[in-house]
């Protein structure tokens, strides 16, 4: 009788031991199993003497900032600001994909589109 309550209590011991074990396990964030492509939206406009730059993602946020050294009537600085040009055509960010949208004296704007993975 004391053999069966001594190997009770140690099969009780393992699984408490492997529940344990079990729930240490890392949890996935919730986020999607495989890559997803993402864009971004950046339009430059001119807020007094500096630049504003708004930033639009894919996944619904948004973000303001003034860009207080960048001076938005200078178009050659305006647009090394991403560091590819209008007239660099398959330009790539960090190998992401970019396109001038709209190029006119008061804003630019641009996407930067990056494939599933990149």
């Amino acid at each position: 009788m004391r053999n069966k309550h001594i190997a009770g209590f140690v099969i009780a011991l393992v699984v408490v031991a492997v529940f344990a074990w079990y729930e240490s396990l890392p949890r996935p964030n919730g986020g999607p199993i495989s890559p997803t492509a993402h864009w971004t939206e950046y339009v430059l406009t001119k807020n007094g003497n500096h630049t504003q730059a708004q930033a639009s993602y894919s996944d619904g946020g948004v973000s303001t900032e003034q860009v207080l050294w960048l001076k938005f009537d200078n178009r050659t600085a305006v647009y090394n600001y991403f560091g590819c040009t209008p007239s660099m055509p398959g330009c790539t960010l960090d190998g992401c994909a970019f396109t001038v949208l709209n190029d006119t004296p008061s804003e630019y704007r641009v996407k930067v589109y990056c494939a599933p993975g990149a």
